[in-house]
């Protein structure tokens, strides 16, 4: 006489295969929402910026901010490594939108008057009618202005926020630093002496 398998077991592996279909579809679903947050932090903290910086001191160009003109109505200019070799000049990194840097702009207003050396001004994730407007009220003691948009310069030259100012000495070599905001004491001691003195 013919025996037959208990009907029993079909429910249950009916039950394991939509269970399995849809465990699958859940974590395709998963996948997806995770990979769409992934790239949601990926743009949003820039890291592909922070992982990658084709910039160095020896080697970077930043773009001029658009619209900026000086005093004559004349476009100021970005600058690159190129403008920093054979002289000594002073590059301060900066951000309308920083207390700090709106606190030490008078004195680099000061020390631009003196023609020690020429001020470069890197301007950080700055909206250019931001940086403008700034420029515009409160003097601009920079020669040139280069947009540094995704914070290449900056973190080559080791500052994680701004202000910092740098002395640079002829070709990429950094005489001084600090990444603090600048009083009269430390322009006086640390940055005028290093002006002053003979390039070579």
């Amino acid at each position: 006489m013919p025996t037959h398998s208990p009907p029993q077991n079909r429910p249950r592996e009916w039950f394991a295969t939509r269970r399995s279909l849809l465990l699958g579809a859940m974590g395709v679903t998963a996948l997806g929402a995770g990979g769409a947050v992934v790239e949601h932090v990926w743009k949003k903290k820039d890291i592909s910026a922070r992982l990658f910086n084709p910039f160095s001191i020896g080697k970077f160009e930043l773009a001029a901010v658009p619209g900026l003109l000086d005093a004559e109505g004349k476009p100021v200019p970005g600058f690159s490594s190129a403008d920093l070799a054979g002289k000594r000049s002073l590059l301060n990194v900066w951000a309308s939108w920083c207390p700090s840097c709106r606190a030490e702009h008078p004195l680099l207003m000061a020390l631009a008057k003196r023609n020690l050396a020429p001020i470069y001004g890197a301007d950080v994730k700055d909206p250019p009618e931001r940086a403008r407007y700034f420029l515009a009220r409160h003097g601009n003691p920079f020669v040139a202005v280069g947009a540094d948009e995704r914070s290449y310069l900056q973190r080559a030259l080791g500052a994680r926020g701004v202000p910092a100012t740098f002395v640079v000495g002829p070709g990429p070599v950094v005489e001084w630093s600090t990444y603090d905001p600048l009083d009269e004491e430390t322009i006086e001691k640390e940055i005028v002496p290093r002006l002053l003195a003979k390039v070579g």
